[in-house]
């Protein structure tokens, strides 16, 4: 039997996981690329580094910083964004044009389970519109 792998939410623009890559015990934060650019999702979609940074900013602009729940439970208010940035060339953590997000997790049971395993990384969703794939139009 295969143990179901948790996740904390963040409602953006599609639907994938990404694994933690970093995290900050002393405060809690824990880090991962909400989307990288060129590399297909769950649903097999993509986006461009130009488009990974509007989402990123568009969701800083509408403030949804709080609407992070645990396992889409639509209980909001698990986590909250506390870091923002597009990945620039060199960085040694992420995926250049990648969008990371800092969570900072202030219940300290869901950070048990950041620490142990049980939550493994970040599950966005929402609505997009999908452009049709060049490579699927050939």
């Amino acid at each position: 039997m295969t143990s179901k792998k948790e996740v904390i939410i963040m409602q953006v623009n599609t639907e994938t996981i990404v694994e933690f890559k970093k995290s900050d015990a002393k405060q809690q934060i824990v880090y991962g690329e909400v989307y990288k650019p060129n590399v297909r999702d769950s649903d097999g979609n993509f986006m461009t580094a130009e488009t990974i940074e509007k989402m990123a900013h568009d969701f800083l602009g509408k403030a949804r910083t709080s609407h992070i729940s645990k396992n889409h439970d639509g209980n909001n208010n698990k986590g909250y964004v506390v870091e923002s940035f597009i990945v620039r060339k060199g960085d040694p953590d992420f995926i250049e044009g990648s969008w990371v997000v800092g969570v900072h997790v202030p219940d300290i049971e869901i950070w048990k389970q950041v620490e142990n395993g049980t939550l493994t990384g970040f599950s966005i969703e929402g609505t997009a519109t999908l452009i049709p794939d060049k490579e699927e139009n050939k």
